[in-house]
């Protein structure tokens, strides 16, 4: 397989986890979006490598080029899908701020709730001393 093919597909595959990232977000599920993010790097990992494969080509080693126009279309393709993986990060990380946001300003209103839940309760009238001696 083409170097240019199995990268586009692992970018496909990213953006696809970023699309799946940014619908959990929008349904309050972090625990999903950290596996998500997991498989990302598996995937970063597996295109870093490849790049780096094709990155190490000895000095004596001329590399044909294949046809340009093959060339230009792949570099196209490949482009196209990182854009669209920037920019789903992108709106993944204004909504992902945009709920931290909320939960900072929802913060002192639970503590406020809490204490005064916890004025309200109740003194244990039973005494915690123990006799020891007997």
């Amino acid at each position: 397989m083409a170097s240019a093919t199995l990268q586009f597909e692992l970018l496909r595959e990213i953006f696809d986890l970023a699309r799946a990232q940014r619908a959990s977000l929008e349904l309050d599920d972090i625990d999903r979006v950290l596996d998500l993010m997991a498989e990302r790097e598996v995937l970063l990992d597996r295109l870093t490598r490849i790049a780096e494969e094709h990155a190490d080509v000895p000095e004596n080693v001329v590399m044909f080029p294949p046809v340009v126009d093959s060339m230009n279309r792949d570099a196209i393709a490949l482009d196209t899908v990182i854009r669209g993986i920037l920019e789903h990060d992108r709106q993944n990380e204004a909504l992902l701020q945009e709920k931290m946001a909320g939960i900072r300003e929802e913060l002192p209103r639970v503590r406020q709730a809490f204490r005064a839940a916890t004025a309200y309760r109740p003194i244990d009238s039973t005494s915690a001393y123990l006799n020891r001696r007997s």
